[in-house]
This record gives C-alpha cells, sequence and structure tokens, in this order.
C-alpha cells in the first residue's frame, strides 16, 4: 500500500512521531501530505520583531492556535552599545567608529569560546554536541562582522520596546490561545554558545550558518541581571522603574493575569536553568503593585504549578531580610490549595560570606527554616516538591519532607548546600531512608527522589551541567543499595 492511500487518521499518527522540522518537510512532499498539521503546542515571545510576527501569525491561525499551551517569553535583550553617548570628539579621541566592536562585546564573544572548550570533559568528548559545537567553533566569523549582525538586531529590539508590540502580541495571545494553561519567563533562553535552550525563530536565525558558511558568535543576552562567574550579583532594588525594567515580561505577564486576562492559565515557570539569576529577592520588601499582581495570579482558582527562582546576593551581609520579612511566605500562602507542583531555588553559592568551616555550606547564622518560606500543609494535592541553591539543615530539611502530603510522587533537592554542624547529603539519606517510612509503601506510591551536584572543571562551576543521581537513590532508598554518598 502506497503512503499516500493510508487513510488521514493514520497519517496523523505516524505525524505525531516526527519533528516539526520533518513534519514541514514531509507537508511539501504532496498535497495530501499538506493536510498534517504541525505539533504546535508552545509559541515564543520576545522584544524581537521576528518572534511577534510569527507568534500572531498562529494566533491567528484557527486550527494552531487551539494547539497552544505555553508561551514562553524570552527576556533576554541585546545590550545598547555603552559607547552610544559618545560625541563625534569621542570617537576620534579613542580611534574608533560604531562600526568597531566595544571591549566587553568582544571579550563575551572570547569568553564563549573559551567556555566551549572548558565545558567539554575528557568522558564525554566525543559526544554529538560537543562535536558540533566544535565544527561551528572553528567557523565563527570574526567579532567585527558579529557586531554587525548585533547591532542590526538591538535595532529591530528597539523598535519593539519603542511601541511595546511584545507586551500588545502577549495580551493578543491570552485572548487568542483558549487552551493556554502555562507561562514561562526565561533570561535562559539562548543557552550557550551554539547551544540554544529554546530554538525561538529569532535564536534560529542567529544559529542558521551564513552566506559564507560562517556562524555567529554573540554576547548572550539575558536581560535579568546574570552573573558570568561564580559570584552571584547583588539582587537589585524593587524601587524604581530602572530598578524594575530588567523583569518587563515578568511584570506585564503577571499585570495582565491579574486582570484576569487569559482565564485558562494555571501555571507560572521561571526557568532559569542554573544560570546565576531570577527574580530579584527585593521585590518582596515592600508592598507594590507587582507583589499584589503575582497574589493574584497564585489565587487563581485551579492554579496548579509554580516555579520561583529568586536572585538573593548580598543577603548573606544583611540578615536575609527579604526573606525573613514574611511576605514571601505571605504570597505563597495564598497560592491554590490545587496546588500539584512547586519549585523553589535561588542563586546562592556556597559558603556565601566565607564564614564557614572548610567545605561546609556557610555559617550557621544564615540558617533559615524551610517551613518558614514554605507552607506545605496548604497543598494537599502536591506532586511535585523541588528545591535547588539554599543553604540547609539536615534536620530541618527532613522535618519538611516528612510533612509532604502523600500524593507528591516526585522530589527534588538539588545543589543545597549544608551549613556548619548541619550535617550533608550522605546523612540526609541516612535518614530519609531510615525514619520517613517511604520503603514500606506500595511501589506506586513512593516518591522518587532526584539530586543534581554542581560540575566542575579548571576551578569553575558548569553551569547548566550536573551530575544527576536518581537510580542510584532510588536503589538506596527502597533496594536496599549503597549510598551514593
Amino acid at each position: 500500500m502506497a503512503l499516500t492511500s493510508l487513510p488521514r487518521e493514520l497519517l496523523s499518527e505516524i505525524a505525531s512521531h516526527l519533528s516539526n522540522s520533518d513534519i514541514g518537510e514531509w507537508r511539501l512532499a504532496c498535497k495530501r501530505f499538506s493536510l498534517v498539521a504541525l505539533h504546535i503546542d508552545r509559541v515564543f515571545i520576545s522584544a524581537n520583531p521576528k518572534d511577534i510576527e510569527v507568534f500572531r501569525a498562529i494566533a491567528d491561525h484557527e486550527t494552531q492556535r487551539c494547539m497552544v499551551k505555553e508561551i514562553v517569553w524570552d527576556e533576554g535583550r541585546f545590550e545598547e552599545d555603552p559607547r552610544s553617548t559618545w560625541c563625534c570628539h569621542d570617537w576620534a579621541r579613542h580611534r574608533q567608529s560604531p562600526d568597531t566592536p566595544p571591549k566587553g562585546y568582544a571579550r563575551a564573544c572570547k569568553r564563549n569560546l573559551d567556555e566551549i572548550h572548558r565545558r567539554r570533559c575528557e568522558y564525554d568528548a566525543d559526544l554529538p554536541h560537543h562535536l558540533d559545537k566544535q565544527a561551528r567553533m572553528e567557523k565563527a566569523m570574526a567579532v567585527q562582522e558579529s557586531w554587525r549582525h548585533y547591532r542590526g538586531y538591538l535595532a529591530q529590539q528597539n523598535v519593539v520596546l519603542a511601541d511595546d508590540l511584545d507586551i500588545k502580541a502577549f495580551e493578543y495571545g491570552l485572548e487568542r490561545f483558549t487552551t493556554l494553561r502555562r507561562i514561562t519567563l526565561t533570561p535562559a533562553a539562548h543557552g550557550f554558545t551554539f547551544m540554544p535552550l529554546y530554538r525561538t525563530p529569532t535564536i534560529r536565525t542567529l544559529a542558521a550558518k551564513t552566506k559564507d558558511n560562517k556562524y555567529m558568535n554573540y554576547k548572550l543576552p539575558r536581560g535579568w541581571p546574570t552573573s558570568v562567574d561564580d559570584a552571584p550579583l547583588e539582587a537589585r532594588n524593587w524601587n524604581t522603574e530602572a530598578d524594575k525594567e530588567p523583569w518587563r515580561g515578568f511584570i506585564n505577564a503577571t499585570r495582565l493575569l491579574a486582570e484576569n486576562q487569559g482565564p485558562s492559565v494555571t501555571e507560572l515557570v521561571l526557568d532559569v536553568r542554573q544560570l546565576l539569576t531570577g527574580l530579584t529577592c527585593r521585590f518582596f520588601d515592600n508592598p507594590c503593585p507587582e507583589f499584589d499582581h503575582l497574589v493574584a495570579v497564585l489565587r487563581r482558582p485551579g492554579f496548579r504549578r509554580l516555579d520561583l527562582a529568586l536572585m538573593v546576593g548580598g543577603q548573606e551581609y544583611d540578615g536575609w531580610k527579604s526573606l525573613r520579612n514574611g511576605r514571601l511566605r505571605l504570597a505563597l500562602e495564598e497560592v491554590s490549595s490545587n496546588l500539584e507542583h512547586i519549585h523553589f531555588g535561588t542563586d546562592v553559592r556556597n559558603d556565601p560570606d566565607w564564614r564557614g568551616q572548610n567545605l561546609s555550606g556557610g555559617h550557621p547564622e544564615h540558617f533559615i527554616p524551610l517551613g518558614n518560606l514554605l507552607p506545605l500543609r496548604r497543598w494537599p494535592r502536591l506532586r511535585h516538591f523541588g528545591l535547588s541553591k539554599l543553604l540547609v539543615r539536615q534536620d530541618d530539611l527532613l522535618s519538611l519532607l516528612a510533612k509532604i502530603p502523600k500524593t507528591v510522587r516526585t522530589i527534588e533537592l538539588s545543589f543545597l548546600y549544608f551549613l556548619d554542624g548541619g550535617g550533608s547529603y550522605r546523612g540526609l539519606l541516612e535518614d530519609m531512608r531510615s525514619t520517613l517510612g517511604w520503603h514500606t509503601l506500595d511501589v506506586a506510591e513512593r516518591p522518587k527522589v532526584v539530586i543534581k551536584l554542581d560540575m566542575h572543571r579548571e576551578g569553575f562551576n558548569l553551569y547548566g551541567r550536573a551530575l544527576w543521581l536518581d537510580k542510584e537513590l532510588d536503589h538506596f532508598l527502597y533496594g536496599g543499595g549503597k549510598n551514593p554518598f
């Protein structure tokens, strides 16, 4: 039987196992195959006209708009030339022109290539994605040419920002995407050089090979304040419009949702993928309209998922006021009792003020009881519970785990730093096995535990990469295996 003679339902089933790029080529093969629809359950928005164009085209398509379940707002933005205020005399004095890449841009491009080398470990150097990046690196365009392309994207971005075209498109999408469930806001869409996290329409153009077979190595847009080394940046104030501007997408998304637009949305995700960034914790310092908007979103009937990432740099010298003032817990207490997924993390580093003992997570004064932040008992339907990059004590964490609802099926405890005298991962796992009684539950009811650990190379953390433990933990907790620590 010829493939073209198969029933349309069977063709659709075959297409469900193909990528959109494969389906696109398939649709071009003949008229019958052109009827097979693309799988479009996620759309992208950013301050770039290409993303807005595609976003609106999907919103206007009567079939595809009904498939969309998630909007990903890429908060990364191309940075202005720091020399943009120079006059002609400044350019002459420095013997530069606008076509000359700024020093910061050139350094970032060099750091990108250094990072590619650093992220290749001896045991995985021959993996396909490393080989692909190596091939692209060998054909990377010169910095001056890259800067010329970058300025073009920057100019387009400024047109969008001047007229709020991205916000208007997002509002239109909330109206048109009738099955929308999730809003994801991320500064990490561009991922790492030659390895984007999300292949948005704009990022696809950035990643494409040029006519002369070159690839663009560029300063990766983050948008949110993001550290480029192992030291988190100081958490930004939340007072003026200039303070708040980096979180433009978050502010407007929560505002529009608080106005009850997009009534089907029940999930809010801040996706940082291990980058040292997040929503500034100073957001919780004082009453503000943005706090009220977030609370209104969390109160939505049926709200079921929250991934909250905070930047907390500098709080170690200020007594962690932004976390200890009770306003974070106040917001989380408003979350619907239908919540099924909670992940809470920060960008804190190990021993943040260098007062801890050797190899510990830090001085005991940094301890904040997790129960003071997370009102677990208000979420009786929870199915996923996750923590990452927090300063913890073993006894406190164990006490919290003992209170999780019996509905929980997955638990993530990643990049946790145990304070002086506060235990360790090894001790935590021993206590979990001996005191929580999870091994007595039916197999289907046992929580699956995942732990991710930092990976280091040449003295640097490899952000975006981690050592994952899952099967080893399952074997230890439920199968009588050895403690992986």
